[in-house]
């Protein structure tokens, strides 16, 4: 443990530095993101923290490291801790059913808390098929749609990603504290922290650095309506900074926020009734991350996504935040930002996953595809015409040069390789999924 503290704690270097300048310039480009600030911290203190891009476009205002971005989802540990507090006060009880709380819902006492902490409560989410999210909405409004619908499995039989979980959180936080949410997160999470950039955006307390949304498309970023914040509420309705959010993970590992016990079940992915373990805990996405423990989380609102990647272990964080919606490009960013400070060893199993994916690179570009191999799901989505094209373009690259490993991901559902993958006239990135069976559950390239 020692050891890796201390490369942990070495500053980038020149050579890092650039090359994580790079990565961000050639995404935000490929990507057609408006603008983006990016830090990386280890305990709290930045080795890296910069701006690219514009917070505004036509004003041609360029994002800062100060600028607040909304974070959507990643309100979600927050609104965790908000519960996780509560708790340690024995004000509430995480296994307490939400009809203790909420009323109007006719399945809510079979709901605990903890199952929506987890996301396998069941409930479904009430943004699903929603087109605009721009208007006001009532909270009264939000149970009595959930009141008309039914759990889609049984609470603790499964994980299923809900907004609405996050959302009703809310509501129990405002009935145990006696006070509306934002100010009791407020009062006992950001003002001791001095977490001064970060607010409950409800569109009254305007900032001069807050970003303006934008929507990514081939044609640049297209400016968008912003969200209003009746949609989002405690499950994504904060706004932030890099710094604020480097406080913030650096307090959650220092226990400042919650106590040892709180921090654990924060962190802890859940479990099923029938004893698997998902890789959802508390506010957080608990894997591994070429070998290396990450949790981590995302979140979009309109015009906006943001990633919060923590490595525990390191004690680093990685976090990306965008004025662009519509695309995921963040995420990879913050893992590829981190492999190029911490590079990948392959081992002998990551090598033989590489001749894996040699041996799919051919069959792609001769259409041989021996569907044993694929997961059912892989199967149906690698159609001939996919493949067709797919191979076309895999040969338009090239003779085939080299295979070589570039991270690993691994969750509850298996593995995910990621493969520099060069050919004589350019170099891709090639994902390849395996799932706990061994059968192949992705295919993708990335140029």
């Amino acid at each position: 443990m020692t050891f890796v503290a201390l490369v942990a704690a070495a500053a980038m270097t020149a050579a890092q530095t650039k090359a994580v300048d790079a990565l961000v310039k050639s995404t935000l480009a490929s990507e057609h993101i408006a603008g983006a600030t990016v830090g990386v911290a280890v305990d709290g203190r930045f080795e890296y923290r910069k701006a690219f891009g514009f917070a505004d476009v036509a004003a041609h205002t360029r994002a800062t490291v100060d600028t607040v971005y909304p974070i959507g989802s990643v309100t979600k540990q927050f609104t965790a801790a908000c519960v996780l507090l509560l708790a340690q006060e024995h004000k509430l009880a995480i296994d307490d059913p939400l009809s203790r709380y909420v009323t109007g819902l006719p399945w809510a006492d079979r709901v605990t808390l903890r199952h929506m902490l987890d996301q396998e409560s069941g409930i479904a989410d009430f943004r699903l098929g929603v087109a605009d999210t721009s208007t006001a909405l009532a909270r009264a409004d939000v149970v009595e749609r959930l009141a008309q619908t039914d759990l889609q499995f049984a609470p603790g039989s499964k994980y299923e990603y809900s907004n609405s979980n996050y959302y009703l959180l809310g509501t129990v936080v405002e009935k145990v504290a006696g006070e509306p949410y934002d100010r009791f997160l407020a009062e006992r999470i950001l003002d001791p922290l001095g977490m001064h950039s970060t607010y409950y955006d409800s569109g009254s307390t305007p900032l001069a650095a807050l970003a303006r949304p934008y929507a990514a498309s081939p044609q640049g970023p297209q400016p968008v309506a912003p969200e209003n914040p009746d949609w989002s509420f405690a499950a994504g309705a904060l706004a932030t900074t890099v710094a604020d959010l480097a406080t913030w993970d650096d307090a959650l590992r220092a226990g400042r926020v919650i106590d040892a016990s709180s921090s654990h079940e924060m962190f802890s992915p859940g479990t099923l009734d029938d004893g698997s373990q998902t890789d959802y805990a508390f506010g957080w996405v608990s894997v591994r991350h070429d070998g290396r423990r990450l949790v981590w989380h995302n979140g979009e609102v309109t015009g906006y996504h943001a990633m919060n990647a923590m490595f525990p272990d390191e004690r680093t964080d990685v976090i990306v935040l965008t004025n662009t919606g519509g695309t995921f490009a963040a995420d990879s960013l913050a893992l590829r930002i981190f492999d190029a400070l911490h590079p990948f060893v392959a081992t002998d199993a990551d090598r033989a996953a590489a001749d894996r994916a040699k041996e799919w690179v051919g069959r792609i570009e001769r259409g041989d595809v021996d569907r044993t191999q694929l997961t059912n799901q892989m199967s149906a989505v690698l159609t001939p015409s996919v493949v067709t094209a797919a191979g076309a373009q895999l040969r338009s690259f090239g003779s085939l040069k080299s295979v070589a490993p570039a991270s690993i991901d691994e969750d509850a559902s298996g593995r995910s390789y990621t493969f520099q993958v060069a050919f004589a006239k350019r170099t891709i990135r090639w994902v390849m999924g395996i799932d706990t069976s061994g059968k192949i559950s992705a295919l993708s390239l990335e140029l």
